[in-house]
């Protein structure tokens, strides 16, 4: 069964508690004065897989509605996105789309909804880091990105625990699609999270360190759509090119 598959419903979300939890329970007609508070400590403890799967899926779903709220209107490139990336049964459309209509109706709690995930998923980063790289995919939808949306990217990836580096390596994989003020060296610096400065020796280290955390291969058997998965080999696409090109302008100059 597919995560989307998984969603957790309304009186699950009540026993699940805090901001994801009063998501779902708003989702599914109830109140949010119900909601119990959401335990840290348990979440480490007690979730089980099928549990963060589902918990994955809701926190997914209600920070891309928040995101494409942001900037003030939902556009049609960002709901066909949406549903180009997050792809899911037609029988789970109902669940998914009250989830999304509730989410967006509040965009302040973005924060605390980030910070529920993470006490969830701290010590599965590549999880993480493919909800990050989902969340740009969908503020690029429109050609750009709205300096509202790159605030809310930076202080959930700030939650998340992401270095600078990384949070800029994910934002130029996407801006060297759209952007013309670079030159495609400098692109491909940006996409490693590197200086253009930067020794041989540093960018293989650099790449070889993105390669090993965020292969797609280590997301498999997570649970995740097979999006998510697409997803992450087109950002590892964008990373070998990088590198080899940058590889191989250091060649010629040493030449």
């Amino acid at each position: 069964m597919s995560i989307w598959g998984k969603l957790i419903g309304g009186a699950a979300g009540m026993a699940l508690g805090g901001p994801i939890g009063a998501i779902l329970g708003l989702a599914a007609g109830h109140g949010v004065d119900k909601v119990r508070k959401f335990d840290a400590i348990e979440s480490n403890n007690n979730f089980s897989k099928d549990e963060k799967e589902q918990i994955f899926a809701t926190s997914v779903i209600a920070l891309a509605a928040k995101l494409a709220k942001v900037d003030g209107k939902i556009t049609d490139s960002e709901i066909l996105v949406f549903k180009k990336i997050f792809a899911f049964p037609a029988e789970d459309e109902k669940a998914i789309s009250d989830i999304f209509n509730s989410a967006k109706k509040n965009i302040n709690d973005y924060k605390d909804i980030a910070e529920q995930v993470f006490e969830v998923f701290k010590f599965e980063k590549e999880l993480l880091f493919e909800l990050l790289n989902s969340l740009f995919s969908i503020a690029y939808a429109d050609g750009e990105l709205h300096p509202k949306e790159q605030l809310m990217l930076s202080e959930i990836s700030n939650i998340f625990k992401f270095s600078n580096n990384e949070f800029e390596s994910i934002r130029n994989i996407f801006e060297s699609k759209v952007s013309k003020n670079n030159t495609m060296l400098n692109k491909h610096y940006k996409i490693l999270g590197l200086q253009e400065n930067a020794n041989l020796e540093e960018v293989s280290n650099q790449y070889r360190k993105l390669v090993k955390e965020y292969h797609p291969d280590r997301l498999q058997g997570m649970g995740l759509p097979k999006e998510f998965i697409e997803l992450a080999n087109q950002k590892l696409t964008a990373i070998n090119k990088a590198y080899n090109e940058i590889k191989n302008e250091k060649k010629k100059s040493e030449l």
